[in-house]
Order: C-alpha cells, then structure tokens, then sequence
C-alpha cells in the first residue's frame, strides 16, 4: 500500500498552506533519493515503499524538533531489515515475538502514545469483553477501512522520529515497525503489536481509575481530578474510550438544557466579558450565528472563553449549576445524564466538550442578553435593559457586591472588562438595543430546534 498518496498540486501535509510542490515536494524527493542510496540497489518493490514512506516523513518542513538525517536513517533502515531478515530466515517465533513486544514498549513514546486501536468501537454488543483480540478487527484494519488509521499511525512516527529521543536499538525497531506498517503481507504483525499493547492499557488504565475512585471521599474531589488527569495523559486511549462511551449518555441533558426544560444560569460576572463581546460585535459575530444546520460550529467565542480567560469564572459556575441540577431532580435516568455530562466537561478533553462548553456559554449569554429585568436581591441592584450592563454606576455597585460577598478576584474581573470593552458595547447597546435582545431570543430558539452542539 502507498501510504502518502499527494500530488502535485494539492496541499502540503506539513500544513504550511502551500501546494506540495511549492513547498516539501523537493525535500521529500531528495530524502527519498538519499535513503535509497545510502540502502544500496539491492531492495525490493515493498522496500522501495518503506523508503518511500520514509522519505516522506523524513522531508516534511517542521518547526522545532530534532528529525535524524537521511543519511543516519538509511543506515539504520539497512540495520533494521537485516535483523528483521535474520529472525526470518531461522523461523524464530520467539525472536519475532520480540521484536514485537519492543515495539509495544517503544508505543509508550510521547508521539507514539495515540497509535491505539479504539477497541470498543468493534465491539458486537453481545457479551464478549471488548479486550479480546479478534481477528476480525485485524482484518478490518488491513482493508481499505483501515487506510485512516494507517495514515495516523505513519504520521504519528513521523511525529516521534522529529520530536522522540531513540537510541540506534529503539529507532531500529521502530524501523521494523514502520516496514511491518507499510508492506501488504506483514501489517497484520503491526496491528496485533498494537491492538496487545491497546488492551493491556486499558485494562491497567481501569484497574488504576477504581483505585483513584475507591481512595478518595466526596470531599476530595479535587485530588480526584488531578490524578485522573494523570492518568489520561498516561493512557489517553482510556479517555478515548470513556468520552466516546458517556457522550451518547448525555444527549438527554443536553438536549433539556437546549429545549429550556433545564434552566441553567450562572452570575453575570461568569459571561460578562462575553456579553460585551456579543454586543460589541454585532455584525460581525453575531448576525449569522445560528443560520446554520444542528451540530456545526457555534459561533467563534473561543478568543473569550478560553484566550480571554473567562473560562475561569465560567466553568466553576456552569459546573456548579449542573451539579445543582443533579441533586434537584427526581428522574434516575436523567440524573443519571446530568452526572455524565458533569464528568464528561470535568474531566475529559476533546472538541465535543469544547463545542458544549461554547454552546452552554453562548446560551447563558444569550439568557442575560434576552431576559430583563434581571435582579440580584441582596445587592438591591437590577438591570432592567441591555443598556444598563453598560452604566458605569451600576456595574460598580455590581463590582461593589461582588466583593461584599469576598469575591474579590470576580469583582476585578467585571472592573477590568468594563474598563476594556464597556464603551465600545455602551455604543452598540445605544444603537441597537432591540436588535441584540430579538437576535439573542433568536438564537435560544435555534438551539431548541437544533437540539445538541456536537
């Protein structure tokens, strides 16, 4: 199989924005040259397709990193293949087992850690456990469904070649790797090395998650979420397979949140920067923030929450209110959800939590931008308009409270937002009051249509 398949004109991989040939063609045609000098003449047709591959990997433009040169990889090629040869020519399994166990040690490498096979996914629902090696998965991978993963798992040693420190023996072996991967006849013994190493982490990585879980009370919550966080990054398949497994049990959650059915709101001073920043641009975030169909992109309020730092007043007030939801409800099932969607934002990470964190923060906005008067008895302050979120005199007494209630750190937070964006919403807020609130509506009518951000 001819893993990189790119032509002339298309993009090139190393994502610089330029065609290949404009860009790594030349560097990868001239590392391919000197790998299959420094090899010699004497290699075959499926040789000819590891150099290939190499090459390729090898004279990608990268920033950083430490990628041997083609000359030193050639030499270690020529090494790898008269080893791999040698165990072949005795027929010595055990010799070839372990080449095949070094090979899973080497997959604990930082680059080399996400070449898993999502096990679960092929599971046929009946009650085998989904770590038994089958040989149906092996054979899925080595037919055309399998090309993406074979793909990733190229580019992933390409990653580990730049960035991983190998010794001679280690980056032999992962030469071997690499050629059991490319050719035809021998990717059955790449895919058997991983899928072993695969199902022994998640075992291991579960094994370790009831030890965390059984060794802490309620009141530790937070040395739970640290040595959680731990372990996914020790075994991210493991965090894989759980956020795959839980995101189809929160749909309900989310789906009663999206439909009003939940009411979830949290503080001002949680969505203030993002308030401003709706309102400030109107025309250009806003206006077309949700024409589009259920499950595509919210509209672009990373640079706020996460760039901006507003993720640190938000996330501890969104979670804080779906925990109260947790306990008020009455429905095991639905509790049930609501604890998955908590455990899926605390401590999992990947694009579809980012997507509902955006969502749940863009519809907390929009309830601020659309329901008035909103009143805070304690502090006998109420902001009756859109535009009095831009008076001066109320924002400060706001800040005022804030810190009456030892919320110092929120109440500079409002201060500072005010003192940065306050005119410019003050402004938009003057000119187009009515539009921003109906088009705040508007956009609490989508999500309950659209129904989910992922």
């Amino acid at each position: 199989m001819k893993i990189f398949q790119i032509e002339r004109n298309s993009n090139c991989p190393c994502e610089s924005g330029r065609k290949f040939k404009k860009c790594c063609q030349t560097r990868v045609e001239d590392a391919v040259r000197c790998i299959s000098q420094v090899v010699g003449a004497d290699f075959t047709a499926e040789g000819l397709e590891v150099i290939e591959t190499l090459g390729f990997l090898c004279g990608l433009q990268a920033e950083g990193g430490h990628m041997p040169a083609p000359e030193f990889l050639g030499a270690m090629l020529s090494k790898a293949w008269e080893e791999e040869e040698r165990v072949r020519d005795i027929r010595d399994e055990g010799a070839l087992q372990g080449l095949s166990l070094a090979f899973q040690v080497l997959l604990e490498k930082a680059q080399l850690r996400h070449i898993r096979i999502p096990l679960w996914q092929f599971d046929s629902g009946d009650d085998a456990e989904i770590y038994e090696v089958d040989d149906e998965v092996v054979k899925i991978l080595n037919g055309p469904e399998g090309r993406f993963f074979i793909v990733e798992a190229a580019d992933s040693i390409g990653r580990s070649l730049l960035y991983d420190d190998y010794t001679e023996d280690e980056l032999k072996t992962l030469l071997i790797a690499l050629g059991w991967l490319v050719i035809d006849d021998t990717r059955s013994i790449f895919l058997y090395s991983v899928l072993h190493k695969t199902r022994s982490e998640l075992v291991a990585a579960g094994e370790e998650a009831d030890q965390i879980l059984e060794s802490h009370g309620d009141e530790d919550q937070y040395e739970v979420y640290e040595e959680m966080h731990l372990l996914f990054r020790k075994y991210p398949v493991y965090e894989q397979m759980l956020s795959d497994g839980i995101s189809k049990d929160i749909n309900p959650a989310i789906r009663a949140v999206a439909q009003g059915e939940l009411p979830i709101n949290v503080p001002l001073y949680a969505v203030f920067e993002g308030t401003y920043a709706v309102i400030s641009k109107l025309t250009d975030s806003m206006s077309t923030a949700f024409s589009q169909e259920a499950g595509e992109k919210l509209p672009p309020l990373e640079e706020t929450l996460f760039a901006g730092g507003e993720y640190h007043y938000f996330f501890p007030e969104i979670t804080r209110a779906l925990d109260e939801a947790v306990l008020e409800s009455q429905d095991n099932e639905f509790r049930s959800s609501l604890n998955s969607l908590l455990t899926f934002l605390v401590y999992l990470k990947d694009t579809r939590q980012i997507n509902i964190l955006k969502f749940l923060y863009l519809r907390c906005i929009c309830i601020h931008l659309s329901e008035f008067p909103r009143i805070i008895p304690d502090a006998d302050l109420e902001f009756s308009s859109l535009r009095d979120y831009c008076n001066q005199e109320l924002i400060e007494r706001y800040a005022d409270y804030l810190e009456s209630q030892d919320m110092n750190e929120e109440a500079a937070h409002v201060r500072d937002v005010f003192i940065s964006l306050g005119e410019q919403a003050r402004g938009q807020a003057d000119l187009h009051e009515q539009e921003i609130v109906n088009l705040a509506r508007a956009v609490l009518s989508d999500m309950q249509e659209s129904n989910s951000p992922q």
